[in-house]
């Protein structure tokens, strides 16, 4: 069921892309500050979705990394807390006049 509620969601994505590739194929021309592109302005949505999910995985990947990094650290900090723990339930109890 999940498989086929994809496949929908792919095939009416598909069709809506190419409805849009059809009806936006006038050209258009993008300044940037070494020159100037012309393109389809299908073709520029194209790129700027495209560049859109890059920078949006790279911020997700750097967060990650850094989640990990902290959840290494913490680990590493617990680890060090059982070990004094352990080290303390092996001591001698001593009475307190």
């Amino acid at each position: 069921m999940r498989r086929l509620i994809s496949l929908l969601i792919f095939l009416i994505v598909l069709i809506t892309g190419a409805a849009f590739t059809k009806v936006n194929s006038d050209p258009v021309t993008l300044n940037y500050y070494f020159g100037s592109l012309t393109l389809p302005l299908s073709g520029l949505v194209l790129i700027a979705l495209i560049m859109g999910v890059l920078l949006g995985a790279l911020a997700v990947s750097l967060a990650t990394l850094r989640l990990r990094y902290d959840n290494r650290r913490l680990k590493k900090q617990a680890k060090l807390a059982e070990q004094e723990i352990d080290s303390l339930r092996v001591l001698p109890l001593r009475d307190i006049p």
